[in-house]
């Protein structure tokens, strides 16, 4: 079976809570709240980025989401919202992208971020995440492992990330920031 670009089309994921689909300009309201919550914005992994993503107004937000936009046209990541199917709203954002170098123990690298409402952060939230991650990104990305971030401050984030497999990175050969954990399929 051939696999589909996520590039050309990209993949829309489900869970038992939430749907995860390319982000949308309408996202802006909803994703403001997590976005401009300073709760949430600890956590956030802007490492090598152009902002801190702390966004006050929904004209920040929709800029940020247009540029996210076209970063997908320019095939250089993928940003998901992440829909609460009860809430009927985006609470956060998760990206990913292949690294373009191979590193020895780890093969081919896909970069994870994970972005959510301070209220969502929990590690059965962060879990149903992570576990959908593993058994997408993995084929969808054609990576042989996933690292992310998580500061020590993110405790819910860092069990969820231990529980589902994920191992702290120590002297990071793949990025030169503190606070990263790993997963080799």
């Amino acid at each position: 079976m051939q696999r589909e670009n996520p590039y050309e089309k990209c993949p829309v994921y489900e869970t038992e809570k939430f749907v995860f689909r390319l982000v949308q300009e309408g996202d802006a309201q909803d994703l403001l709240e997590c976005y401009s919550d300073p709760a949430s914005a600890k956590l956030f992994n802007s490492d090598n980025c152009t902002s801190n993503f702390i966004y006050q107004t929904i004209a920040e937000m929709k800029n940020c989401i247009r540029f996210w936009l076209d970063e997908y046209k320019r095939r250089c990541y993928i940003r998901f919202s992440i829909v609460d199917k009860n809430q009927k709203k985006a609470v956060g954002t998760i990206e990913c992208f292949a690294k373009q170098e191979r590193f020895q123990e780890f093969g081919t690298v896909g970069v994870l971020r994970v972005d959510i409402a301070s209220q969502y952060e929990n590690k059965d939230v962060i879990t149903e995440i992570l576990n959908m991650v593993g058994n997408h990104f993995y084929d969808c990305f054609v990576i042989e492992s996933i690292i992310t971030k998580a500061v020590p401050e993110a405790k819910q984030r860092v069990i969820a990330l231990k529980n589902t497999g994920y191992q702290e990175l120590k002297n990071n050969p793949i990025m030169p920031f503190a606070d990263y954990y790993v997963s080799v399929r």
